[in-house]
């Protein structure tokens, strides 16, 4: 009886040990993934931008080094990121935020599997995916900064902002809304929204350009404010709501667009969303399995099985990517929408996979959503590809059961079935990895 209850407290003792290392609260300040499995820091990054490094650095990269912007151009013509995606922020809100102003303000493009920010005169900033870390976080010095020697270093002082409270304690984006004074400073004390597809309009692109048309209330973008009274914010400054270009604003010819078109602020606000919700399903899922194996050698449960509470903890992450990936708490579009540039809209359905019937999760509805068919296009990306398979396993099984109406009525009920019906037909033409079942 004594060894019997010596093992039971012992294994009491583990499984307390095992609730607190998986439990989020528990470790507000602990960045886990700097410690094994992940080790994110110390861990050699197998990202495209990773292998460009010594050919750049040697002069072998091919850019176009007549110009700042045809600099600019070029590389991203190299990694295959679409010029039409451009955005604009004059906030200063990056780690270059001297050089910064709404004269000059930010440019930020974006693909699947880049994230890109230039502002005149400094280094460019890039956010890779890797594989199996999640964003990778570069910088790259050009001939026409400040330092002209060609070289890109991976900078993980980004992770004060990209690995903190901000992106809930994983590697993440950030897309944030402020109220900027004149200069583009923000005004702290007004407040700061992290913004995502969630944000009702009226919260979103404080510190931002944009272009294109809203309906409904005023969104934050092309206004600069002052301080008031304590925690507000007046505006002094307000270049309209509706512009068709920047031109008004700040010199439009150093820019390889004069647009920061607002269906592309939305489409980059879901998909940072979508990239931080899979790499935090990822992330998580290699820490939690980690933990268990260590536990099941020590209480001796055969090699290979989970625990049960480790099931529990994966189903519940696939959950929270599953509400993520079905836009499950997007916001609705006032009256007749959101109306863009024809320039991103047509870069943007480039890469669409289409079933037989021409419908694609890319296809852009803009009136009372943003998609026409909700189910993230990120489930095509490679990051999604490269999900943890134990985590797309039970993700699977849940986005399964969704599309068939047997889903949580809060996950699924603002989907109809014609669309869930239009989703499972894109999904058995264009993924490949699909469970067996799916095709029964």
């Amino acid at each position: 009886m004594r060894i019997a209850g010596t093992t039971q407290i012992y294994r009491l003792i583990i499984w307390l040990a095992w609730f607190m290392l998986l439990t989020p609260w528990a470790n507000a300040e602990f960045l886990f993934y700097e410690e094994a499995p992940i080790n994110y820091s110390d861990t050699k990054p197998n990202d495209p931008i990773a292998e460009m490094i010594i050919p750049y650095e040697q002069g072998n990269l091919g850019l176009d080094n007549t110009s700042e912007k045809a600099f600019l151009r070029s590389l991203l013509d190299k990694i295959n990121v679409p010029l039409e995606s451009q955005v604009l922020v004059f906030s200063r809100t990056s780690f270059q935020n001297d050089l910064i102003r709404p004269e000059r303000p930010r440019a930020i493009y974006f693909s699947e599997n880049f994230y890109v920010g230039w502002v005149q005169g400094g280094s460019i900033e890039i956010a890779s995916m890797d594989p199996d870390l999640g964003p990778i976080f570069y910088r790259m010095t050009t001939p026409f900064g400040r330092q002209t020697k060609p070289h890109i270093v991976r900078d993980n002082q980004c992770l004060n902002c990209h690995g903190s409270s901000r992106t809930d304690g994983y590697p993440g984006m950030i897309v944030r809304s402020v109220y900027p004074n004149s200069i583009g400073a923000p005004i702290f004390g007004a407040g700061t929204r992290l913004t995502d597809h969630s944000s009702p309009i009226n919260e979103r692109w404080g510190g931002w350009f944009v272009t294109g048309e809203s309906a409904g209330q005023r969104h934050q973008g092309n206004i600069f404010y002052k301080e008031g009274a304590p925690g507000e914010a007046i505006p002094v400054m307000d270049f309209g709501a509706n512009l068709k270009t920047l031109g008004k604003a700040f010199d439009t010819s150093k820019y390889l667009a004069p647009t920061s078109d607002i269906v592309g602020l939305m489409v980059l606000e879901h998909q940072v969303m979508a990239h931080n919700a899979i790499v935090k399903a990822h992330l998580n899922t290699r820490r939690w399995l980690y933990i268990d194996t260590n536990i099941g050698k020590h209480i001796g449960r055969p090699e290979g099985q989970i625990g049960a509470a480790t099931l529990s903890y994966i189903d519940r992450g696939a959950n929270d990517l599953l509400r993520v990936l079905l836009f499950t708490d997007e916001a609705n579009l006032e009256i007749w929408g959101v109306e863009g540039g024809k320039a991103f809209q047509k870069s943007f359905a480039e890469g669409a996979l289409r079933d037989a019937g021409g419908h694609s999760l890319r296809d852009l509805q803009l009136l009372s959503r943003l998609f026409k068919n909700r189910l993230s296009y990120m489930i095509h990306s490679s990051s999604f590809d490269h999900l943890h398979p134990v985590m797309k396993k039970a993700f699977y099984e849940q986005l399964w059961h969704s599309l068939h109406g047997r889903g949580e009525a809060k996950i699924i009920g603002h989907l109809g079935d014609r669309e869930c019906t239009r989703i499972l037909k894109i999904l058995l033409a264009t993924k490949k990895d699909l469970p067996p079942y799916w095709k029964k």
